[in-house]
């Protein structure tokens, strides 16, 4: 808890080393281990914005792991206990999903990371799934890499047990409480995700939608590689 004190006032590099720290520590207490397939663009490519499927809170403390950057959440996040406290901390920006108005202004807000310096991970999903398939991807909050023309990197992320199997225990999934799923994770035997890194892309000539759907069908493509 330290750390998310320091944060707001620390260097960006001081900030993505406590961020890094503080998510490493988080995955040795769950019992999971991180396995990285591909390579992260250098860093004279940096800032990035990069996109995944999504399966559960863990998600963001895995991709911490890759490479520390900002997020764009639901607002609900913000209350969760201690983990909302320090996403706020962290830099996350917080969506109103059903306020296009405020969809906007996290759009201009995005641009403005980019061009402080700032990488932004995403979940165009917009909700979390089993992890089996990647569900369609909404394009409104992609329309700030297009406007920038920032570089992109697809993630597909993947939790399974050491037999191989899914890991039943880490989805957050339908109407399950934030509570509930921690419970449900703690319970969890050790465990790993494999973090599928594509290559990277600039949206180029692409609209918004345009790219959502290619991310997409990428994405889905890693995840497929990385099954049984």
């Amino acid at each position: 808890m330290t750390s998310a004190w320091v944060l707001p006032g620390a260097s960006a590099q001081r900030r993505d080393a406590l961020i890094l720290d503080w998510s490493q520590a988080l995955l040795k207490k769950l019992r999971i281990t991180v396995h990285v397939h591909g390579a992260l663009p250098v860093r004279s490519q940096f800032p990035i914005m990069l996109t995944s499927n999504h399966i559960s809170w863990v998600d963001i403390f895995v991709i911490h792991c890759v490479s520390p950057m900002r997020f764009v959440s639901k607002s609900e996040v913000r209350h969760w206990p201690i983990f909302g406290w320090l996403a706020f901390k962290t830099g996350t920006l917080f969506l109103e999903r059903a306020s296009r108005q405020q969809t906007a202004a996290i759009g201009g807000a995005m641009e403005e990371a980019f061009m402080n310096g700032d990488s932004l991970g995403l979940f165009p999903e917009s909700t979390t799934s089993e992890g089996l398939t990647v569900l369609p991807f909404k394009s409104s909050m992609l329309q700030a890499a297009v406007s920038r023309q920032a570089l992109i990197l697809p993630v597909a992320l993947r939790y399974r047990l050491h037999d191989g199997s899914a890991n039943p225990h880490i989805p957050f999934i339908g109407d399950m409480t934030f509570a509930q799923s921690l419970i449900r994770v703690l319970q969890s035997q050790p465990s790993r995700v494999d973090v599928a890194l594509g290559e990277a892309l600039m949206p180029g000539a692409m609209n918004r939608r345009e790219l959502a759907r290619h991310l997409e069908s990428i994405t889905l493509s890693l995840l497929k590689r990385s099954l049984p």
